[in-house]
C-alpha cells in the first residue's frame, strides 16, 4: 500500500492509496486508478503536498484529456468491461460532476451537506 501525506494548516490529511494482488503469482498490481483518483481529489486541494501526492497530482493532470480511454486500457478497467461493468468504468472517468460530498457515519454514507 501506499500512503500519501498531505499538511495543511488547521490539520494533516493521510489518504492510503491500495493497489490489488495479481492472481497468478500474488505480486501487487499497483492500481493506476486509485493514482488517478488521488490526484483528482488533491488538484482541488490548497495547502503543502507531499512529494507522492504531487506525483498523484502530475499522473492526474497528465491523463485527464483522455481520461476514459485510459482507465478502459488500464488493468482493473479492462476487467470490469470484461465482467460487464463498462458504465462503471465510464463512471469513474467523470470529473468533478458529483453535487454531494458523501460523509460517513453510522456504517453508512450520507450526504453532508
Amino acid at each position: 500500500m501506499i500512503f500519501i501525506i498531505l499538511s495543511f494548516a488547521i490539520a494533516p490529511m493521510i489518504y492510503n492509496q491500495a493497489g490489488e494482488r495479481w492472481k497468478e503469482d500474488g505480486s501487487l498490481r499497483p492500481a493506476f486508478e486509485d493514482l488517478i483518483g488521488a490526484g483528482a481529489i488533491f488538484s482541488y486541494l490548497h495547502g503543502s503536498l507531499s512529494p507522492e501526492a504531487e506525483v498523484a497530482v502530475a499522473t492526474f493532470q497528465a491523463f485527464r484529456q483522455d481520461l476514459l480511454g485510459y482507465l478502459k486500457k488500464c488493468s482493473s478497467g479492462k476487467e470490469l468491461i470484461e465482467k460487464g461493468f463498462e458504465s462503471d468504468v465510464e463512471l469513474s472517468a467523470a470529473n468533478n460532476v458529483g453535487g454531494c460530498v458523501p460523509l460517513f457515519t453510522d456504517n453508512s454514507y450520507v450526504n453532508s451537506r
